[in-house]
Formats: C-alpha cells, sequence, structure tokens
C-alpha cells in the first residue's frame, strides 16, 4: 500500500503477473531468516507461476534482499538447497549493498544497528557473515541485468551505498547494468506519486522488458 505501490501498478498494466513477499524482521528473528524467506518466496513463485522469467525489486531493507537473493544463487536455503529460486533480472531503490561499509560521514550507525537487529556477532568477530550478506560482496560476471535507483540526498542510506555498488557492478557483470542517480531525491521518494516516481516505474518497466525480451532472444538462439 506504500512502497513499490506505483511499481506494481505499473507492471501490472503492462501484463506483468506481480506477487508482494513479506518477511521475519528483526530483533526479534535474526540473520539469516529474512532471505531465507524470500528465497521461500521464490521457490514459490517458480513453482505456482507459469514463467520462464523472474524479476525482483525492493527499496531499501528490500532492495538489500531483492539484490541479494539475484546474487546469491542456491544460498540460503536450508532444505531446499537444490530448489529452482532463479532471478532473471532486479530493480532495487535506494538499497543497503554494503553492510561492512561505514556511512558517508564516517561513522559506523548503520553497522550499530545492523548489529542491534539483525546480526548475532559483531563485524569483526564475523566477518564472513556479514560479507557474504553484502551484494556487493556478491556480485560476479554473470549476474543477472540490474538497475540501481537512489536518490543524492537520500538522509537514511547514503548514496554512497548505491554508489559502490554501481562501480564494481560496472566492472565485472558482463550483462546490463543500470545506475541512476537521482537529484534532490530522498529515501523512499516514490512513496508519492511524483513526475520523478513516474519517470522511475517506467525506466524499470523498460529496463525489464528489454532483459526479458534479451532472455528470450539468447533461449531461441542457444
Amino acid at each position: 500500500n506504500e512502497q513499490s505501490r506505483w511499481l506494481i501498478q505499473e507492471f501490472a498494466a503492462r501484463g506483468w503477473t506481480c506477487v508482494s513477499i513479506d518477511y521475519r524482521l528483526g530483533p526479534h528473528h535474526r540473520w539469516p531468516s529474512m532471505i531465507v524467506d524470500v528465497k521461500r518466496a521464490l521457490l514459490w513463485v517458480h513453482a505456482n507461476i507459469d514463467t520462464d522469467f523472474v524479476a525482483v525489486s525492493g527499496g531499501s531493507a528490500g532492495a538489500h534482499l531483492a539484490g541479494l537473493a539475484a546474487l546469491s544463487g542456491n544460498d540460503f536455503q536450508p532444505g531446499f538447497a537444490n530448489a529452482d529460486t532463479r532471478v532473471d533480472a532486479a530493480v532495487l531503490l535506494y538499497g543497503v549493498y554494503d553492510l561492512t561499509a561505514r556511512n558517508a560521514d564516517g561513522s559506523t550507525r548503520l553497522r550499530d544497528h545492523l548489529r542491534r537487529n539483525m546480526f548475532d556477532a559483531d563485524l569483526a568477530d564475523d566477518p564472513d557473515t556479514w560479507h557474504a550478506a553484502s551484494p556487493t560482496h556478491r556480485l560476479h560476471a554473470d549476474a543477472p541485468p540490474t538497475l540501481v535507483v537512489h536518490g543524492d540526498r537520500d538522509e537514511i542510506v547514503s548514496v554512497t551505498q548505491a554508489r559502490g555498488f554501481a562501480e564494481k557492478a560496472s566492472a565485472v557483470m558482463r550483462k546490463p547494468f543500470g545506475y541512476a542517480e537521482l537529484p534532490y531525491a530522498h529515501h523512499v521518494f516514490d512513496v508519492v506519486p511524483s513526475h520523478r516516481t513516474l519517470a522511475t516505474v517506467q525506466a524499470a518497466a523498460q529496463f525489464l522488458d528489454a532483459a526479458r525480451t534479451a532472455r528470450s532472444a539468447t533461449r531461441i538462439r542457444g
């Protein structure tokens, strides 16, 4: 009803089947409960919807989980390790991509928040878990087509998160990667049906339409 509302409406109008998922939250539930729930939702989509193209999207924490789902293969799948949870493309809005990074001002506020609400150990004591949970550290050459959108005035998640992710993605990915840094846009800017929101959802739809067309063409040639 709030975040992603306009994005879902745009895709539904274009004939896409949209599935809005939920996941367990901290601090009562600890990592990796959240991404396991996302993977179970993807398993359900592959099992119940007749499609050969599955895209993920999310904003803020949802962008973190969507990005991780797109990049983590069959990790985070306890009890269904070999199940199909493939992601063919991703659209990520104002997300957190490197959980190990300091804030733009050099502080550790984000890491401190994650430690209290998600992780059972400090970064220094369990760096592997923190890195494995960070989409930036999961980027690889065969990552699916991805579009990242972030406002340069985001006061909740610094735009440096998106810039770092975009820099590495552009260097290592072979498939299309798009990055849009929106001037004067704040966190959750798309909750308001503004011209900026409309342009963003239309760009997201065009990006995923192109990714789906490219995938279909590859399958036909193959």
